[in-house]
């Protein structure tokens, strides 16, 4: 019984340490980081100070469980398996359309957390700044190994520079969304996603 009461006990820590960082997570969204006080994440779980101080030392650490447990994992489940398709070039499209038709709504009145959050703070915590680098190197090592696949399968010249063409969709997107952002418009995201996808396919070989 002691053991299951300690497990009961765990599951209950576990929990309200995530309803902690997911509501970090809509609040730093919706708010930005220097915004989003410690008040302001209390007041959204219904919970006292010494309930985050009990997981968290300070309203930075929160942001690297966000950042960690948040943003990361998310970027490894849209991004991470694409290179597996026969066809990179269109499994990578197919995943830029299923991001809009899945997010375009959000994206376009909120911005990408990711890119929210290097806009914010990278010039000004260098230890947040590494968790968020942190984030764009897995994504463009998603990138990079799908398009050695399709270098290596003659899908693209093999003269392509891999590396570069990574760090130009990675850029592109993120751009993409900002502009949405700024006209609050699905319409504006579809189009220059469209142009994004246009040049993916461009680096077809023939």
């Amino acid at each position: 019984m002691a053991g299951k009461k300690d497990g009961d006990r765990k599951d209950i820590k576990d929990s309200r340490r995530k309803e902690i960082v997911n509501a970090a997570f809509e609040l730093m969204l919706e708010k930005g980081y220097e915004d989003t006080g410690i008040q302001d994440i209390l007041s959204t779980i219904g919970a006292t100070k010494g309930c985050i101080y009990y997981y968290f030392k300070s309203k930075k650490d929160v942001a690297i469980a966000v950042i960690e447990e948040v943003i990361k994992p998310h970027y490894q489940s849209v991004w991470g398996d694409f290179y597996k398709s026969d066809d990179p070039l269109e499994a990578l499209c197919s995943t830029i359309d299923l991001i809009f038709n899945k997010g375009a709504e959000r994206l376009s009145k909120t911005g990408c957390p990711l890119g929210n959050l290097i806009l914010e703070i990278s010039a000004k915590d260098v230890i947040l700044a590494n968790h968020t680098n942190g984030v764009i190197s897995l994504w463009r090592s998603f990138l990079e190994t799908g398009l050695k696949k399709a270098k290596d399968r003659e899908i693209i010249p093999k003269s392509s520079d891999i590396s570069k063409v990574s760090d130009f969709i990675i850029a592109s997107f993120e751009g993409c969304i900002m502009m949405s952002k700024s006209n609050q418009s699905k319409e504006t995201l579809k189009n220059c996603f469209d142009s994004l996808k246009k040049y993916i396919l461009s680096l077809r070989v023939g």
